[in-house]
């Protein structure tokens, strides 16, 4: 009987996790167009969560999908758990020096005392640890933050402190840099771009008018200060506005 109880529960836990991991077409119900992504999760009882091929999850109102769509979620047994990236964190090719190094990130958003200053903050970052053998210094002349760092995964930390804080530069190291945004086609009409660094107008203006270029984008309602940034229009793509706002030096995560 033991046996038996045991098998069947095998079962479930099989096909319970091949249903989660579906992927299937998803209808949006404003206009029939159709996407093609896994089932990642419940974000909440209102909102779903979407797996698409290069790994990128994103969140989708259940009010904005097709009723077959809704009936599908509601079908399942229990919800999986997802979380939104922008991308992966990934080693670099060629593996993570183990001496000392030095890093100059370039094209960094630096326009004024506020930006340099909130780059010297990184190796006290509530969220990344970052070793305090490091030293980071700004230069708001040629936009470039150097890093020189004990030893490669230290200034792989540094590295994820200066996107955590909201900026992007280019590194000149051969393996140690800001992982890359993974590209897809996914569209929408809104998303929020999260912790980018705004500290004043000249960090607003150059998100503001990196963002509207993109295509399709019709509002941005930056503000100085603002951790939290609605980009809203008609079918445009948030990888393409990460990669504007990382063109002008601007990091962030997106939602």
């Amino acid at each position: 009987m033991r046996t038996q109880l045991l098998r069947l529960v095998a079962l479930w836990l099989l096909t319970s996790s091949i249903a989660f991991a579906e992927v299937r077409e998803w209808t949006r119900e404003a206009d029939g167009k159709k996407i093609t992504a896994e089932f990642a999760g419940m974000k909440d009882d209102a909102t779903i969560q979407i797996k698409m091929t290069n790994g990128q999850i994103f969140d989708v109102p259940l009010s904005s999908l097709s009723a077959a769509d809704n009936e599908f979620v509601k079908s399942l047994k229990k919800p999986g758990e997802g979380e939104m990236k922008e991308s992966p964190k990934e080693t670099p090719k060629g593996g993570i020096p183990e001496g000392e190094v030095t890093i100059t990130l370039s094209g960094v958003h630096l326009c004024c005392g506020d930006c340099e200053d909130a780059i010297l903050a990184i190796k006290e970052h509530d969220k990344v640890k970052v070793d305090p053998a490091v030293e980071v210094s700004a230069s708001r002349s040629d936009n470039t933050v150097t890093i020189k760092a004990p030893s490669g995964k230290a200034a792989q930390m540094a590295l994820r402190a200066v996107t955590a804080s909201g900026f992007y530069g280019v590194s000149d190291h051969d393996t140690l840099k800001i992982a890359d945004l993974k590209e897809d086609d996914f569209t929408t009409g809104t998303m929020v771009v999260r912790d980018p660094h705004l500290c004043c107008r000249g960090c607003v203006k150059a998100f503001t008018k990196a963002v509207e270029d993109v295509d399709g984008v019709e509002e941005v309602d930056a503000k100085p200060g603002s951790g939290r940034v609605n980009v809203k229009g008609e079918d445009f793509k948030p990888y393409e506005v990460m990669k504007a706002l990382r063109e002008v030096g601007i990091g962030g995560t997106f939602q």
